[in-house]
């Protein structure tokens, strides 16, 4: 068989396909069901976190604040990060909610980030988010949690492509940075120094890359088989006499190949094309990633 080379400018066809999911969390069963893990993460503290099916893990919470600090806030004071709302006071302490990967796909929608919660006897507060223009190299895109009610009130931070959101902020009626063994609660039932989320929607989107090979067989190509079966005499080196003058085949697998002539991908034909000497084919071969 001959190998044909593609022209990529009439050959192959590049497509991008983003895919959106809408998320409602209102529940603890439905924040374990999709991976979502929440915690308080405090600087000094020798507590361990506990998971999304409510295990306590090995981890500390000080050790979860030393990696959050020094990764997406690259803090330099170990136990301390920028609180929110004014970037210039920092605090040891803060609340995560962190999206699992297998509900994550490729990140969240910018701009679709809302959850109402309570603090104790305040009840009923929304929080939604505002993209940041800059990317920040590592960390991706982020942008800032703010209350709804209050837009100067900057209460975290939302790093989308993580799933990631750091609650470091708010003012009195707000103040995600109150002491407490507890993060955040799902559904009501806030108390003092608890928070609870009534409710957390999101978007997430999943990016897929398609490649599409148009193959071509011409007239006078591929009718032609190395099958040790088509030898009708091996001491002669003859081939079968329905190979000869208009010989006809079946073409079962198409081949692509790097420019160093290795196999990269294989697509089967299902059912086998007939292939005369006297036709063409063409064969679209998808590749997504």
């Amino acid at each position: 068989m001959s190998l044909t080379e593609l022209d990529t400018n009439r050959d192959v066809v590049l497509t991008d396909v983003e895919t959106r999911v809408n998320w409602t969390i209102n529940s603890a069963t439905a924040a374990q069901s999709r991976s979502i893990a929440t915690f308080v993460m405090e600087g000094s503290s020798s507590s361990y976190l506990v998971n999304a099916q409510g295990t306590t893990t090995t981890t500390p919470l000080s050790s979860a604040f030393r990696h959050i600090s020094n990764y997406y806030f690259s803090s330099t004071a170990g136990a301390t990060i920028p609180v929110a709302q004014n970037n210039v006071a920092t605090t040891p302490i803060s609340r995560v909610v962190q999206i699992g990967r297998t509900t994550l796909d490729d990140g969240i929608l910018s701009g679709s980030v809302t959850a109402v919660m309570s603090f104790g006897v305040v009840g009923n507060l929304t929080f939604t988010d505002i993209p940041q223009s800059s990317i920040t190299g590592s960390i991706g895109r982020k942008g800032d949690l703010i209350e709804t009610n209050d837009t100067t009130n900057i209460v975290g931070t939302v790093f989308y492509d993580t799933g990631t959101m750091v609650f470091h902020g708010g003012d009195a009626s707000t103040n995600f940075l109150v002491t407490s063994s507890s993060g955040f609660l799902f559904g009501p039932g806030a108390t003092a120094g608890n928070v609870a989320i009534n409710s957390l929607s999101f978007k997430t989107i999943s990016n897929i890359k398609r490649s599409s090979f148009f193959c071509r067989a011409f007239n006078k190509e591929f009718n032609y088989t190395n099958n040790s079966t088509a030898v009708a005499d091996t001491a002669l080196g003859s081939i079968s006499a329905s190979l000869t003058g208009n010989p006809v085949t079946f073409i079962t697998t198409v081949g692509l190949y790097n420019d160093g002539g290795d196999l990269i991908a294989v697509a089967k034909v299902s059912p086998p094309v007939k292939k005369t000497f006297d036709t063409e084919k063409t064969f679209s071969v998808r590749l997504q990633y």
